[in-house]
């Protein structure tokens, strides 16, 4: 059985596939030993159905793909698994299955999300169903763009929207803080240099809104000086990035925080 961290089981999910099943599963400890043996037998009790077979020795968990295959023969051959597993008194925890397909792909960050769902599990021996739509939530989060040049806020909220996510926009701290409350946004993007109330007392008042609570606010403006980055971070603020910036960059950190 191959040695390996589990996002390389990426690089067998092909897009040319039409179908496969990726089962994950927890073991003991020093398990790899005794696990060697299970590609051959599945070869032998399993002739129809072809695996790749790979084991996290840092997570101690088995990944499993299987080739052209769905949803519900994924789940038959995870039931064959776990039975293989308590047989041999392999299994630590729980197992966790997926199926994806040209139209629902797979990428790395998926599989990072099953295996942090996995571990998370409590219980034993279950089998669970990853909800991928909670990825697709994820994509279509709520974002307040707070910021009163209005180039700027045209150009980042198509941007942003073109990324999957719902984008409100207010031009003043007084009206962002209205929205705050009316859509409660996973992520709040705002200037310092905002009219009626400014950029800190909207931080302020955002983190004071929901005590015991941080909110995501990211802060974009020109202000370079430490002491505003500082005020800033002292406020609540999860990310500061100045002007001029790149929008690549901007996603990515808008995607880190909301993930």
């Amino acid at each position: 059985m191959k040695q390996a961290n589990i996002d390389q089981l990426m690089s067998k999910l092909l897009p040319g596939t039409q179908a496969w099943g990726v089962i994950l599963a927890v073991c003991k400890e020093g398990a790899d030993k005794s696990l060697a043996r299970l590609t051959k037998d599945w070869q032998t009790n399993h002739k129809d159905q072809s695996a790749e077979f790979v084991y996290d020795g840092q997570r101690q968990m088995l990944a499993v793909l299987l080739e052209n295959q769905r949803l519900a023969g994924t789940h038959y051959y995870a039931l064959m698994l776990k039975e293989y597993l308590l047989e041999r008194n392999l299994l630590a925890g729980s197992l966790l299955l997926a199926g994806f397909s040209e139209r629902s792909p797979a990428s790395p960050e998926t599989v990072e999300r099953m295996v942090r769902e996995l571990l998370g599990l409590e219980g034993f021996a279950e089998i669970r169903f990853f909800d991928q739509r909670l990825l697709d939530k994820e994509e279509s989060a709520r974002i307040l763009l707070v910021n009163h040049d209005q180039t700027v806020t045209e150009f980042l909220r198509i941007y942003l929207q073109r990324k999957g996510y719902e984008v409100t926009v207010a031009s003043d701290g007084m009206a962002g803080m209205q929205k705050y409350r009316e859509i409660a946004p996973d992520l709040v993007i705002t200037d310092l240099n905002l009219p009626v109330i400014n950029g800190y007392q909207l931080i302020q008042q955002i983190q004071g809104d929901q005590p015991g609570q941080k909110s995501k606010i990211v802060v974009l403006t020109d202000k370079r000086l430490e002491e505003d980055v500082q005020k800033s971070f002292a406020l609540g603020a999860s990310d500061y990035i100045t002007k001029p910036f790149s929008p690549v960059e901007l996603a990515a950190r808008v995607k880190r925080l909301i993930s």
